[in-house]
């Protein structure tokens, strides 16, 4: 009988080194994930901190954002792209049009930073950046669209449609209040300026609206991109609807902080797209409901009361409350309520299916 010593012999040096030292997938994942999002923050922590300060000048902080914002895009369209390369063929349009999406902010950005340095003038509105700015909304709509999770029906995906509406609602409520609102009362809509003013937020509250349904429609699990996807693009919805606002008082110039929000975002698609599983097959959604989590159950409610608070707002300042302010939130309301309703229902099925198994 051969000694433990003799049968340890013949293993390979590969096998026998310990668990420990060969790191599985989902560890190396994970730590992927980790970098890439201690990466986010720290560029993000570098880029506010040159704009909050003003380091080198003005000269040097309006140089230093066009680099950095076009530097972002270009990496969330390489990290795209990589994306869709290693991916099967569910996922690979979902990836491919985000990349092009990315590519046209890539482009505005460069078109933006001509003007701004080599040219040293005042980017116009609307200027050709505008071109790709706008054109990457379509392609970024195409890419949620072509998710798989887009396209499954039944009783989870009108969940996940009311989820879309009631995020994309009250985001739209609050821009309107706001922003939107007093644009569409003071702004020449028959100019070109005026339109593509108005073009930036309405097309941010659709894609937003789609990348939560995508995500409500998915089954519990690994959303790590798609969520990466949602966070950037509320990012770049703030900022657009914060930029709309400055450029239509005239206080926005290159270097404001609001651009901050652009570079998390672009930063935001190129980490969800750099965490991306290899290869990994889209979750199925189950047969029969699951039990919603509470998070679920009161992000809803807590979107009503906002809006409230934003009609209470405009109330004390004296601000008219519009025909359109009732119609969305009405909406808001309604959507939220359909939404519970299903909610409750569910949850009725999932009691009576754990009945009849036992």
């Amino acid at each position: 009988m051969p000694t433990r010593g003799g049968i340890e012999a013949h293993i390979p040096e590969h096998r026998k080194a310990p668990a420990a030292e060969q790191p599985t997938a989902p560890s190396r994942l994970v730590r992927r994930r980790f970098a890439g999002t201690a990466g986010l923050l720290a560029i993000t922590a570098l880029f506010g901190a040159w704009l909050g300060w003003h380091i080198g000048g003005a000269a040097s902080v309006r140089d230093f954002d066009d680099a950095a914002t076009a530097l972002a895009a270009l990496a969330a369209t390489l990290a795209c792209l990589r994306a869709s390369s290693v991916q099967n063929s569910e996922l690979k349009r979902f990836w491919l049009f985000l990349s092009a999406a990315s590519a046209a902010w890539t482009i505005a950005e460069v078109i933006w930073a001509i003007y701004d340095v080599a040219l040293r003038t005042p980017v116009p509105v609307p200027s050709w950046a505008d071109l790709g700015y706008l054109g990457a909304i379509p392609l970024a709509v195409c890419a949620v669209l072509s998710h798989p999770a887009a396209r499954r029906g039944g009783r989870r995906q009108a969940r996940a449609a009311l989820d879309g509406v009631v995020f994309a609602t009250a985001l739209l409520f609050l821009s309107w209040s706001f922003v939107l609102g007093p644009l569409w009362r003071h702004t020449d809509l028959s100019s070109l300026g005026g339109a593509v003013a108005l073009a930036y937020p309405f097309g941010d509250v659709v894609m937003l609206f789609l990348v939560v349904l995508v995500i409500r429609s998915l089954e519990r699990g690994d959303r790590f991109e798609l969520w990466c996807v949602l966070g950037g693009l509320v990012a770049m919805a703030v900022a657009d609807s914060t930029y709309t606002y400055m450029v239509e008082n005239g206080t926005y110039s290159t270097g404001n902080l609001v651009d901050i929000g652009w570079v998390v975002g672009y930063l935001a698609l190129a980490l969800g797209a750099f965490g991306c599983d290899r290869g990994r097959e889209v979750a199925r959604a189950p047969v029969h409901a699951r039990e919603a989590p509470l998070g679920s159950l009161v992000l809803p409610f807590l979107l009503v009361l906002v809006a409230l608070v934003a009609l209470a707002l405009k109330v004390e300042l004296g601000q008219e409350l519009l025909f359109s302010d009732w119609v969305m939130a009405l909406v808001l309301t309604l959507s939220v309520l359909a939404r519970q309703m299903l909610a409750l229902t569910d949850g009725m099925v999932l009691s009576q299916h754990g009945s009849s198994q036992r």
